[in-house]
């Protein structure tokens, strides 16, 4: 009997192109495509123009957005956390596509160039804890939705186009501890609830805007209905003769106005006596202003100043320190300039020869420029760059204090600014020049958070045979080597040392000397140094950081702290090596091979070792 063969049925064509679909994702996603977080934020890239490539390493082929610049993941969930992009030139609008990040935290887009309106499904990020928008060109409407982010502790949005009125659901954002809406375009009542904590200036530059706030216009009532005014008869017509010949009014009003006469000459008689009193600069005879020529910028002439200078009252004084006092000056419409008027002392004497001989030839975008000066019998001054944006003292502890938090890349430009601005005086100057009095409070901020080194009380040359000079024992308290408080002896290291203590700020938020402290505390460099001996260095880093910057990172900069609060200045390497490390975080995206790391820590050592 025959056998009849078996033959098997076709695979149909659609079940087979179905199957070749499935394996080639399955194969896709075996292969490192980005998660659904990544894609999200690989969209928003797509709408930005990006012209200093800070989104270059937003790669599809990762299998996360993890490692991409200005973002930070959760350790445990892998959920994007922190988007923080300040000052990154970008150019776009703030895209709805954000909002599919259900867990993020922060959203830190300030000083870039975003416009068009925040998405109303903002509200869908009810984590949202931070949203800083500062300093772009974002308009429309503040959305009403973001009232449902209710864990939102600082909404920041100064210096935008947004136009409108608070939405007074805003009232119910109990959790805000920071809020700013400056300088922007908006009308109407300020709500009351959560808003009422916080003081004008979180309103000012809205013309619009009033309220019940110191520095805030009222707001007006509400118009009532018209009501027809009650009669009143005709006032009677005085009809009686004024008791007054001619001649007494006559009288009458020569006297009135003899006596006004001699009002005004004792007002101009007062007045006069006073003028020299309330003079805070007085030039006498014989002193002359210099202003120095080829400035990139237009400088008011010699004599515009010497006029303006005349003018200056206490109300102008924008600082004091142990060498001067420093106002600001306004000349006619060019940008405003600093003063510095320096006492009439000895150490005056020569700090003004030394900055006067030295620093109109020192340039560099890290130190404070200085465009002329005033030398007469009766007082010595100085004409800088006016600087807006104060000192890192404010800065960091004044933030502080209104619960803002400093952003990373914000520390990170001050620390690497001011090591290139000392870096430049020890080893590019010729001879080197010796700061002498480096603190948090002698570094200038612009607008932009670039440093600028100010305040050479102590500046002195030191030629390149010699490897230290001495002068009087000046500095800030808590940021004084020890070496040079026991024997007034300076050398670079002592500006080393300074800069550790001000680079210990930047990463803890806590000031040099803090009397509220234990005496085991009050001084930050000698307690790091106990922490850093038992490993624990970590724990005076500002908690802010600690959550949203890498660990390596961390590292770098408290070792080099570490090492620049060395008590023994053998021990502190060069600044010029300082720069190197710091500049390894820019180098890679803020996020450096451990391997380099320790190979540059070593050199580090090795440098501190062979200095004389």
């Amino acid at each position: 009997m025959a056998r009849v063969a078996m033959v098997p049925k076709c695979i149909a064509p659609n079940r087979l192109l179905h199957l070749s679909l499935l394996l080639l994702v399955l194969h896709c996603s075996i292969c490192g495509a980005v998660n659904s977080e990544g894609l999200l934020l690989q969209s928003f890239k797509q709408g930005l123009i990006d012209p200093a490539g800070v989104l270059s390493n937003w790669n599809n082929s990762d299998t996360t957005p993890c490692n991409w610049k200005g973002v930070l993941c959760s350790n445990s969930t892998i959920a994007v956390i922190f988007i923080n992009l300040p000052f990154a030139n970008l150019t776009g609008n703030v895209s709805s596509k954000l909002a599919g990040l259900k867990y993020l935290e922060r959203l830190s887009l300030h000083h870039n160039r975003f416009f068009g309106e925040i998405p109303d499904s903002f509200s869908n990020l009810t984590s949202l804890r931070v949203l800083n928008l500062r300093n772009n060109s974002i308009s429309g409407n503040i959305p009403q939705s973001l009232s449902a982010l209710k864990n939102l502790r600082i909404l920041e949005l100064a210096n935008n186009e947004f136009h409108g009125s608070i939405p007074e659901s805003f009232s119910a954002l109990t959790s805000l501890r920071y809020f700013n809406i400056s300088n922007n375009h908006l009308i109407g009542n300020i709500p009351g609830g959560a808003l009422r904590r916080f003081n004008a200036s979180s309103f000012a530059g809205n013309a619009g805007l009033c309220g019940v706030l110191g520095g805030l216009p009222s707001c007006a009532p509400s118009p009532s209905p018209a009501v027809a005014p009650a009669f009143e008869p005709p006032q009677a017509v005085w009809s009686h003769k004024s008791s007054l010949s001619g001649g007494q009014i006559v009288l009458l009003c020569v006297s009135l106005f003899l006596f006004v006469k001699f009002v005004i000459l004792a007002i101009f008689i007062m007045r006069w006596m006073r003028k020299d009193n309330d003079l805070e600069i007085s030039l006498g005879s014989g002193g002359k202003i210099v202003m120095f020529q080829g400035a990139a910028k237009a400088l008011p002439s010699s004599k515009e100043v010497l006029q303006a200078t005349r003018l200056i009252r206490k109300k102008h004084i924008i600082g004091e320190g142990g060498y001067g006092v420093v106002y600001k000056l306004q000349v006619n419409d060019y940008p405003p300039l600093a003063i510095k008027k320096l006492k009439t002392c000895l150490e005056s004497e020569r700090s003004f020869e030394n900055e006067l001989d030295t620093l109109g030839t020192v340039k560099h975008r890290n130190l404070v420029k200085l465009r002329g000066f005033c030398s007469s019998p009766s007082v010595k001054i100085l004409v800088y760059d006016f600087l807006p944006g104060g000192n890192v003292d404010q800065l960091l502890h004044h933030a502080t204090e209104e619960n803002l938090p400093v952003d990373w890349p914000i520390r990170y430009r001050i620390a690497l600014g001011v090591a290139r601005g000392l870096a430049y005086l020890h080893h590019s100057c010729e001879p080197r020049i010796i700061h002498g009095d480096v603190s948090s409070s002698n570094i200038l901020l612009d607008n932009e958070f670039e440093p600028y080194l100010s305040d050479f009380g102590l500046a002195k040359l030191v030629s390149t045979n010699d490897t230290h000079v001495t002068m009087t024992v000046g500095g800030t308290f808590g940021y004084v080597a020890p070496e040079f408080a026991k024997s007034g002896h300076a050398t670079d290291k002592v500006d080393v040392y300074s800069y550790g203590v001000v680079l210990l700020e930047l990463l803890s938020g806590r000031r040099a000397v803090d009397e509220s402290m234990s005496d085991e505390y009050a001084n930050l460099a000698g307690w790091v140094r106990e922490l850093h001996n038992c490993g624990r260095a970590l724990e005076i880093v500002d908690p802010n950081l600690r959550d949203t910057v890498k660990d390596v990172a961390l590292d770098l900069l408290l070792e080099v702290a570490c090492h620049c609060v060395s008590l023994s200045s053998y021990d502190r390497p060069q600044m010029n090596k300082v720069v190197e490390l710091l500049e390894l975080l820019s180098d890679t995206a803020s996020s450096p091979i451990r391997s380099s790391l320790t190979t540059s820590l070593e050199s580090l050592q090795r440098s501190a070792s062979a200095d004389p």
